[in-house]
This record gives structure tokens, C-alpha cells and sequence, in this order.
């Protein structure tokens, strides 16, 4: 295995500040990215050893690709790139974002997720996963959150590279029915939900705005034991999103009445 170059190490670090580029932190972020095809630039690792056994439990369809490509690099050299978090795994890459639309998410036959101005960056990676997980037509976030931040792509697992996630700024041309998940909404379950909807989430402590609630066609909400104010975004995110797929997804199997 080679070891990485010095012109490596600087498109690791700038990889961080260029949106053209995604830095990938962790084993499973660069497998992902690989599995969904995306254009990945680099791949390193710390131990040749580590890489093999980690692609070859968790990822036998592509390990050999991913040992071909890797490099290897000194951990120090790592962590001497102040602007990056060094993940557990001691594998690293660099990967071309790829670019979306609003037309390629709405297009799709399956729910789609709406988070509206997320902030806590983990968070929103564990929802892309959970979406991606659930085949989700795609990922509509509006606010500053750059889903495409290490931190993001991170609690993502890569799995922005699974399905189309886009940054809105604008809730109107939304032409697909609007599901907005609050706590006076009808019990989730007592009432079917719209067939291709945009489910929309709020943040746990504002919930969703005056703006976006006027433009729902219903309301939902999870029910709670009394006491409990709120549960986990992604936790709510996976709740509501495979609930409406089985009630409404094309390819999901029929609700039992």
C-alpha cells in the first residue's frame, strides 16, 4: 500500500472548506459513499491491517476496491490537520459532492423528509441516515445547517450520498401534499396519511414555524407518555417516516386494517 503524499494531506484538509468536496471521517462514511457510487477523489487509512478487517466484515461487495484505493497515512499526520475530527476507524476520504435539485426529491414516488431549520449537526446526519434507511425520496432542509459538514456527513454514515439531500430557502413550489408533525396534530396512526407527502419537522424546542404550518394539509403528532415533552428528531423523523410508508408508499406492504 502507498503512502499518502503530501498532496494527499492537503486535499484532506481542504476538503473541509471546498463545496465542491466532501470530507468523509470514518470507515462507514467512506463505504457508504463508495456503495451509492459516489465520485470519491481519496482514501486513507492509518492501518492496512484495520482496513482490510473492517471491509471485509462490513463491506465484503466492495472491500477489494476499497483496499486497492486506500493509501496509508500516519496518524499524526491526521491529527495535525487541526480543521478535521480523526474517527475511531482510521479511515478517512475525499469525495466530489454531488449535486441535487428540489425537482429530483419531489419526483420521487416516496415520502419525503422536511426539516426545518435544524441546528444540532448530528442530528441532522442521523436523520439522512434514517431516511436513507427507509428509501426515502429525499432530504429538504431549510436554514444555515450546510448538510454537506463534516460533522453532518458524519452522523450521516455518508448516506448523503443515498439519496438527493437539498437545501431550501423557500417553502412555496412545494407541489406535494405537506404533513407537519406537531403536538396539537391528530394522533399518527387514527388517520391515513397523504400519499406522496412532505413530511415536515420542526426543531424540538421551536417546533415549526407560523409559515410552514399554514401551508399543511394535516397535522400530526406522536403520541407520548404524559410527562415526556419531546423525543429525539431522528427518533420522531423514523417514527412518522416508515408509519406513512407503510400507509401509503407504493412498494411498501398494506396496512392491516
Amino acid at each position: 500500500m502507498q503512502r499518502a503524499s503530501v498532496d494527499d494531506l492537503d486535499l484532506l484538509r481542504s476538503s473541509v472548506l471546498d463545496a465542491g468536496l466532501v470530507f468523509l471521517d470514518g470507515f462507514h462514511a467512506v463505504k457508504h459513499a463508495a456503495r451509492f457510487d459516489a465520485d470519491i477523489q481519496l482514501v486513507v487509512c492509518a492501518s492496512q491491517e484495520k482496513l482490510r478487517s473492517l471491509s471485509t466484515i462490513l463491506a465484503p461487495d466492495i472491500s477489494e476496491r476499497l483496499q486497492d484505493a486506500a493509501r496509508l497515512v500516519r496518524r499524526r499526520d491526521i491529527d495535525a490537520l487541526s480543521t478535521l475530527h480523526s474517527h475511531w476507524t482510521g479511515v478517512w476520504g475525499v469525495a466530489r459532492r454531488p449535486t441535487y435539485a428540489v425537482a429530483d426529491v419531489l419526483e420521487s414516488p416516496h415520502p419525503v423528509v422536511l426539516l426545518e431549520n435544524p441546528q444540532n449537526r448530528g442530528n441532522i446526519g442521523a436523520c439522512i441516515r434514517v431516511a436513507a434507511a427507509a428509501n426515502a425520496g429525499g432530504v429538504l432542509i431549510s436554514g444555515s445547517a450546510n448538510p454537506w459538514e463534516p460533522a453532518v456527513v458524519r452522523g450521516a454514515a455518508g448516506l448523503q450520498f443515498a439519496l438527493p439531500v437539498v437545501q431550501i430557502s423557500s417553502f412555496e413550489k412545494l407541489d406535494r401534499p405537506i404533513v407537519a408533525v406537531v403536538p396539537e396534530g391528530n394522533e399518527i396512526g387514527t388517520e391515513r396519511t397523504p400519499p406522496r407527502p412532505i413530511l415536515a419537522f420542526g426543531t424540538e424546542r421551536e417546533g415549526l414555524s407560523d409559515e410552514l404550518l399554514q401551508t399543511a394539509s394535516c397535522r400530526l403528532r406522536i403520541p407520548m407518555r404524559a410527562g415526556v415533552s419531546s423525543v429525539n428528531l431522528a427518533v420522531a423523523v423514523g417514527v412518522v417516516l416508515y408509519l406513512a410508508r407503510l400507509n401509503g408508499s407504493p412498494d411498501a406492504p398494506p396496512v392491516m386494517e
